[in-house]
């Protein structure tokens, strides 16, 4: 029997399409993130044999998203030595992105469920954790798992190791979406979510080394922001410079009609946009041959 040819890398094709990724990134009001061991990683995304607490858990989460209007962004990532007690990391939206607090526990790491419950949900629980004093500066968390989509271990693997070379904290991270955008990676507290990184130019973004314009069609977007909005602020960045990022941003949309408010250097304004798209053809993994149609935002100024 001849074996089936193998399949592109869906991160090859993207880019051989010239695939801009705005408006590709997660919509978060918050994000928590989970230092979990690899193996974990698995576990926590076996939903078929997910504890009633677990189940639960998640139940509860749905109803904050859908009052909300924005989700909330869970990250694995592992802990620089393995077998620790579990930690969290939990952002909250705000001016210049997230802010970050972390809480160290003693509960083993298969207590994961209870990060999340009381980060997002019962936040009366924090007193029974310790919370540490957050580092200043950005981390990386770089997707490198391979066996969700091959694109993210071949691509997302280097790039972890060259940020950690350039001694940029960064994250070996499971799946958060997007594999035919590896090496892809979410830059904290800026909220911004990355595609197409190559181990340079990801030191080069965490170091602002390279000028926006140099790294625009490698934005995802800011998770701060819903899709479309997500295209409008991309164009601010690209007019105001990296310095852009500390403003506090919302966004009001509309069909395709979006007002982006914000407060940034002491002044609050807003600028109105119309956003269309096209359709382009895109592969949904490195592991399936179907294909199917995604957005390329054009920003239009009202």
């Amino acid at each position: 029997m001849t074996a089936a040819p193998r399949l592109p890398l869906c991160a090859d094709v993207s880019r051989e399409l010239n695939e801009d990724p705005i408006g590709t990134a997660s919509h978060w009001q918050e994000v928590t993130v989970l230092e979990l061991d690899v193996p974990v990683w698995a576990r926590v995304r076996d939903v078929a044999n997910w504890t009633p607490e677990q189940s639960g858990l998640f139940e509860r989460l749905r109803g904050k998203v859908e009052g909300s209007g924005a989700g909330f962004g869970l990250l694995m990532s592992a802990p620089r030595m393995p077998g620790q007690p579990l930690r969290v990391r939990h952002y909250t939206l705000g001016a210049g992105g997230y802010r970050r607090r972390d809480y160290l526990s003693e509960l083993p790491q298969s207590e994961w469920a209870r990060g999340l419950t009381d980060t997002l949900l019962d936040r009366e629980n924090l007193g029974g954790w310790q919370e540490e004093e957050s580092p200043a500066g950005p981390d990386l968390h770089v997707c490198t798992h391979g066996t969700v989509d091959a694109a993210c271990g071949r691509y997302g693997v280097p790039v972890f190791q060259r940020l950690g070379e350039a001694g940029v904290r960064a994250w070996r991270t499971g799946h958060f979406g997007g594999h035919r955008f590896a090496a892809t990676a979410v830059e904290l507290p800026t909220g911004l979510m990355w595609a197409h990184l190559t181990p340079e130019l990801a030191v080069r973004v965490a170091q602002r080394e390279v000028a926006p314009a140099e790294a625009a069609r490698h934005l995802r977007g800011f998770a701060g922001l819903p899709p479309l909005a997500q295209a409008v602020d991309r164009e601010l960045l690209l007019r105001h410079g990296w310095a852009w990022l500390s403003a506090e941003r919302r966004a009001q949309v509309d069909g395709q009609h979006v007002t982006l408010s914000y407060t940034w250097q002491g002044v609050s304004g807003e600028v109105r946009a119309v956003v269309g798209h096209s359709l382009l053809s895109v592969p949904g993994s490195s592991h399936k041959p179907d294909y199917g149609e995604v957005k390329q935002y054009q920003v239009a100024w009202a």
